[in-house]
C-alpha cells in the first residue's frame, strides 16, 4: 500500500440516535467535539443522528416525524404560532384558501362569459351574412323572373303583330274564288276566236271538193 495517503484521525466513534435510544461504536474519520463514555468505560467521540436503522420507517415499518434543525420552531416563528392561537391561524388559512378559490371561480366565470359572448357575436355575424346572401339571391331571382316576363310579353306582342299583318293577305286570298266565274265566263269568248280559222279551213276544203 502507498504511504501517506490514509487519514491519521481514523478512530473509534460512537453514533447515537437519541430519538430511538440506540447507539453503536464503529470506526470513522468524522469530526466532532462531543464525547461520551462507552460501555467498556472508555471515552469516545460521539455523533448524534437524526435517523438510523432503529428509527427509519424502511427498517421499522412505522412512520414518524423527525424535527431536523428546528423546523417546527422556524415554522412557528414565521407564522407567529402560539398554542392558544392555533385555531385562529387555521381559520385564517381556511379563509385565505376560500378567498383564492372564489377569485379563481370568478376568473373562470368571466372567461366563460367572454367565450360565450364571442361565440354569440360570431353566430350573429354568420346569420347576417346568410340573410344578406339570401336577400341577394331572392332579388336576383325576382329580377330574372321580371326579365323573363318582359321577354314573354315582348314575344307575345311580336306574335300578335305578325298575326295582324298576315290577316289582310288571308282576307284577299278568300276574295279571289268569287272572281273565278267571271274568268270562266270569259273563257268561251277566248275559245271563240280560234274558231274562225276553222271556218276558213272548212271553206278551203269545200273549194277543194268543188274543184
Amino acid at each position: 500500500m502507498k504511504k501517506s495517503i490514509h487519514p491519521d484521525d481514523y478512530r473509534p466513534v460512537v453514533f447515537m440516535d437519541a430519538a430511538a435510544d440506540f447507539s453503536f461504536l464503529t470506526r470513522s474519520t468524522v469530526k466532532t467535539k462531543d464525547t461520551i463514555t462507552w460501555e467498556d468505560g472508555n471515552e469516545y467521540p460521539v455523533v448524534r443522528l437524526d435517523v438510523s436503522s432503529a428509527s427509519h420507517p424502511f427498517y421499522t415499518g412505522k412512520q414518524r416525524f423527525v424535527d431536523t434543525a428546528g423546523r417546527v420552531e422556524k415554522f412557528q416563528q414565521r407564522f407567529a404560532w402560539q398554542q392558544d392561537s392555533s385555531k385562529g391561524a387555521i381559520e385564517k388559512a381556511d379563509e385565505e384558501k376560500e378567498k383564492r378559490r372564489a377569485e379563481l371561480k370568478a376568473k373562470e366565470e368571466e372567461s366563460r362569459q367572454q367565450i360565450t359572448s364571442r361565440k354569440k357575436a360570431n353566430e350573429d355575424r354568420r346569420r347576417q351574412i346568410l340573410d344578406k346572401k339570401k336577400a341577394e339571391a331572392e332579388a336576383k331571382a325576382a329580377e330574372e323572373a321580371a326579365a323573363k316576363a318582359a321577354a314573354d310579353e315582348a314575344a307575345a306582342k311580336e306574335s300578335a303583330g305578325k298575326a295582324d299583318a298576315e290577316a289582310p293577305s288571308e282576307a284577299k286570298s278568300e276574295k279571289k274564288p268569287k272572281d273565278a266565274p267571271a274568268a270562266t265566263a270569259e273563257a268561251p269568248a277566248a275559245d271563240a276566236t280560234p274558231a274562225a280559222p276553222a271556218a276558213g279551213d272548212a271553206e278551203k276544203k269545200s273549194d277543194k271538193k268543188s274543184e
